[in-house]
């Protein structure tokens, strides 16, 4: 009993490792990166469910999904819009809106700066204001906050008027809120942060 183990377990290993050398095939098809934003959309909408959809824009947007781009988020975001219907566009919307949320200050920069629907002079604005959101949901310490906002500077890059609006919005939501439900280790430490 214990020879035919044996066997079992070396040639289930030996089929497992001939698996190896195969091409490694997409999950999506041939001709997917030529189809543009909408035709890939309905690939996706046809093939995944309505939460799936907005995740496969995002991600694809952002470049964390090379097999999959998105180039233009609006057309890809407003395909879907169209097409997805009762709960699946509730699914899909909630899920999107959801996921742009959380993403970190750099990426949800560069989502609102794809989809091109904010003013980009009121963009660093609207984050400083929405990033106490993001606070106040994931209890962040100082010490998060002040590593998120190492990283959304360096996403700034040259654009420093966009870190300063950033601050401002952030600022004006820690004076109003101030004596409310912002820890006060927190409003001491950025209140006056540069």
């Amino acid at each position: 009993m214990k020879k035919h183990s044996l066997a079992l377990v070396l040639l289930t290993l030996a089929l497992a490792s001939c698996g190896g050398s195969q091409k490694k095939s997409s999950k999506y098809p041939e001709n997917f990166k030529s189809i543009g934003d909408a035709g890939r959309v309905d690939y996706i909408i046809r093939n995944a469910p309505a939460d799936s959809v907005a995740r496969f824009i995002i991600y694809g947007a952002l470049g964390r999904n090379p097999e999959a781009p998105i180039d233009t988020v609006a057309i890809a975001t407003n395909h879907a819009y169209e097409v997805l219907t009762g709960d699946s566009l509730d699914r899909f919307a909630a899920e999107y809106d959801m996921l742009v949320e959380s993403l970190p200050l750099g990426d949800k920069m560069k989502i609102y700066m794809l989809a091109g629907s904010e003013d980009p002079q009121g963009l660093g604005y609207r984050l400083g204001l929405e990033y106490m959101t993001s606070i106040r949901d994931n209890n962040k310490s100082v010490q998060d906050i002040e590593s998120e906002l190492k990283e959304f500077r360096k996403a700034c890059g040259t654009d420093t008027a966009m870190y300063r609006r950033f601050l401002i919005g952030f600022k004006t939501v820690l004076k109003v809120d101030h004596g409310t439900d912002v820890p006060e280790s927190v409003y001491n430490k950025f209140i006056n942060y540069e």
